[in-house]
């Protein structure tokens, strides 16, 4: 047993050296198990590049959710839909609503955000056609036939029977997404690249507009469907605060080097394992441990 030691600590230490590069590099989805900001390590690393003159409203305020709960969204404001229609909230927002910013050529987490409400949806308990969900695009270049080419990706995964217009995919102007992420508390930054770092969040409005309660984390459809109960009755509630995960841009030369890390590494330890199998085997068989009795 003394001679096989060295070898487990040797493969011990470099199972250490292979998990704490992609641990430490964070080039995916990051999450906080608070609704604020995310520690100051998790914004270094979201500002590494300098990042572009965000939307009115965003320029003072910390990156992730300041949670409006109780108050009401501006349902006078206009934006498109897919179909490049022009569409208020007030004609959207007449029954409980899912409102879940994203952006629709996110590289990273915003589709399985999206891909999350729709197998909530799915999975709901609730009427089909007794709620609605609002893919809203805080990118205001994106445009009515981005949304309309996301859209299938996701509503594929709904039943056959939900009807068309109960979710809508909207995109907008900076004024209009500027006022509707200032109402919920959502603020987000845009990178020069024109990617964006932002909370995952979704919003459950009531018919009236009032923000009733805040989804955290997967969008798992218990939750959802308890924020959607909530929303039937009008009443503010506590916000399910599971995780605040924040979607980051990919970084390619990130991810390569992380990928040369994990091949070398595993080289190593297969290895360091070949090592440790042919010490073990070249023993004595009385040197070896005896199981039972």
């Amino acid at each position: 047993m003394n001679r096989l030691r060295p070898v487990r600590q040797t493969a011990l230490l470099l199972a250490f050296l292979l998990v704490w590069p992609v641990m430490a590099a964070g080039h995916g989805p990051g999450g906080h198990e608070d609704h604020h900001a995310p520690p100051d390590r998790t914004q270094e690393r979201a500002g590494t590049d300098r990042t572009a003159a965000p939307p009115p409203g965003q320029e003072s305020k910390a990156l992730g959710v300041d949670e409006k709960t109780g108050e009401f969204v501006p349902l006078d404001l206009v934006f498109r839909n897919e179909q490049g229609e022009q569409v208020s909230l007030r004609q959207l927002v007449d029954r409980p609503t899912l409102l879940l910013p994203i952006y629709y050529r996110c590289p990273t987490g915003c589709s399985f955000e999206l891909a999350n409400l729709a197998e909530a949806i799915r999975r709901s308990g609730h009427d089909i056609g007794s709620f609605r969900a609002i893919s809203l695009s805080f990118d205001a270049e994106e445009t009515p036939a981005i949304a309309a080419e996301a859209r299938p990706n996701y509503t594929a995964l709904l039943a056959k029977d939900f009807p068309q217009d109960a979710w809508a995919f909207l995109t907008g102007d900076h004024d209009a997404i500027a006022q509707l992420t200032r109402a919920i508390g959502f603020v987000f930054q845009k990178k020069e690249d024109g990617t964006f770092v932002h909370p995952s969040v979704l919003v459950a409005l009531d018919r009236e507009g009032r923000i009733i309660k805040y989804v955290y984390g997967s969008f798992i459809a218990g939750d959802v469907d308890l924020a959607l109960a909530e929303a039937a009755k009008g009443t503010p509630a506590s916000s399910i605060r599971r995780l605040l995960a924040f979607c980051f841009p990919a970084n390619p030369r990130q991810n390569q080097q992380i990928l040369n890390v994990l091949k070398i590494g595993s080289g190593v330890l297969l290895v360091a394992g070949g090592i440790g199998l042919a010490l073990f085997l070249r023993r004595k068989p009385s040197d070896r441990p005896k199981f039972g009795p």
